[in-house]
């Protein structure tokens, strides 16, 4: 069994999978081609016997009939020119069982010549002696060829027989060890597969962990097991994780600590401001009452971005539940809108409400924050006289919450970032309307604690934001 410890290298592991499906695969391949190369010898070999086997009964059946028809002649007609026919005949029959008797190597065709040039011996005596004894002995010598001569050819095909019989005995266990091969190689698949899993199972686990840093979320420690490069990647993500962390704390406190500080000279300031912009102190002309109003301006400006750094902060520090109650979406809209009816006057504006479904569970308050940061966006990125829409409708999920502007929309590029913090896109169509960058990440807090969730969509004219899976509700008449 393999030990992955040993084993925890990419690079080792990477070797052993390769190994592991390829040893198999070779070893079958070699396998394969001596096996054909075996049976394929065999079968040649096989061939050219069997060959020779046939070529050599049938050489021999005709050399004997040839053989005794000019025996047989010579005896009736006793020529001279019969003679030489039959001691040609009688040679080449001799000769035939030579290169018989020493081409073959069994012992049963052996014999079976033995036996044949035995007889061709008597032949030639039997024809030596006088001719009225030569008909009974020439019947009874050629029926002794006859015979011997079906003996060889039925031990050829026997010879034939077993030749075969051995190419197909040869051929099964080829194709049973072919097989055999063939079967282990799943088993060396699994085994590769298995070693992949080994290599990629912590990479992918490294996927969502990754993701969570992208994310801004810090919390969790980031561990894997598997191959030490992996790991040591996983060290240095965690290493990297504990500082973005440290930073982020280190932010936080310092945006709490700087919001608060800010705040009571700010108020001091302003303070001070409206006593002179309303002329306690003493009239002022033109040129002072157009400064004055300039500071009011920026220091309300100030004050809107301190009170939402310490919203941001108290959002942070706050637990997530909370007691959800029926909401009429109508009435907080409205109250929302007039909040911004200098706003939305200013630039020529015209809020429409569509109101599918009139009533969520929800924490009202937070809610009404929701809206109001969604609209402000919307508002900050309109064009003059332009339309914002805020409407809701019903789905499968619950109840879902809309608010379209017709601006330019989001980049593709911050469209995964917009509800970090601090992350702001294009500038605002009016520049006094410039935000802090918090407005969308307390927009989806808010939102996750009624069991929600925002996206932001691009529409063909502007943005829409959609707060999804708010819990619908019926009024309370009492």
């Amino acid at each position: 069994m393999i030990n992955f410890r040993v084993l925890a290298s990419i690079r080792r592991l990477s070797f052993w999978a390769l190994a592991t499906l390829g040893l198999p695969l070779l070893l079958s391949l070699l396998l394969a081609s001596y096996y054909l190369q075996q049976v394929s010898m065999q079968g040649q070999q096989t061939a050219f016997l069997s060959a020779q086997v046939v070529s050599a009964s049938k050489r021999l059946d005709e050399s004997l009939l040839d053989l005794e028809r000019s025996a047989r002649q010579f005896r009736v007609l006793a020529d001279e020119n019969r003679l030489k026919l039959y001691q040609r005949q009688w040679q080449r029959v001799s000769k035939g069982l030579f290169e018989l008797r020493t081409g073959t190597e069994d012992k049963e065709l052996l014999q079976i010549v033995y036996e044949l040039e035995q007889q061709l011996q008597s032949l030639s005596e039997l024809m030596e002696s006088p001719q009225a004894l030569q008909r009974v002995a020439l019947n009874i010598q050629f029926k002794r060829f006859a015979s011997l001569s079906h003996r060889f050819d039925q031990r050829s095909q026997s010879l034939i027989n077993e030749l075969a019989m051995a190419l197909q005995h040869t051929t099964q266990q080829a194709q049973q060890r072919l097989l055999f091969s063939m079967i282990s190689l799943p088993f060396a698949l699994a085994a590769a597969v298995l070693l992949v899993l080994v290599i990629t199972r912590p990479l992918q686990q490294l996927r969502p962990q990754i993701a969570r840093l992208k994310s801004g979320e810090f919390e969790q420690a980031i561990k894997v097991s598997g191959a030490t490069e992996v790991m040591a990647i996983a060290d240095a993500l965690d290493d990297m994780r504990l500082r973005l962390l440290s930073l982020e704390q280190q932010k936080t406190a310092f945006i709490r600590h700087i919001s608060h500080e800010l705040k009571t000279p700010l108020a001091a300031i302003r303070e001070g401001n409206e006593l002179l912009y309303d002329n306690s102190a003493g009239p002022l002309n033109a040129q002072q009452q157009e400064i004055t109003e300039i500071l009011r301006d920026s220091s309300l400006r100030l004050q809107q971005l301190i009170e939402a750094l310490l919203d941001f902060n108290l959002l942070l520090d706050t637990p997530g539940e909370q007691v959800h109650h029926p909401v009429d979406l109508k009435p907080l809209i409205e109250k929302v809108l007039a909040s911004h009816r200098l706003s939305l006057s200013s630039r020529g504006l015209n809020p429409k409400i569509e109101l599918g479904e009139s009533c969520v569970m929800a924490n009202q308050e937070q809610l009404r924050v929701i809206v109001d940061n969604l609209l402000s966006n919307a508002i900050k990125f309109s064009p003059q006289a332009g339309v914002i829409k805020l409407g809701s409708f019903a789905t499968v999920n619950g109840v879902s919450l809309y608010i379209d502007d017709e601006g330019e929309g989001i980049e593709d590029e911050l469209q995964q970032r917009i509800f970090q913090p601090f992350v702001q896109g294009k500038t605002a169509k009016d520049p006094r309307l410039k935000g802090s960058g918090l407005g969308l990440t307390i927009a989806k807090e808010l939102v996750e604690r009624q069991h929600a969730s925002l996206r932001y969509q691009r529409l063909e004219q502007g943005s829409r934001f959609v707060v999804e899976g708010l819990q619908g509700s019926e009024l309370d008449e009492s």
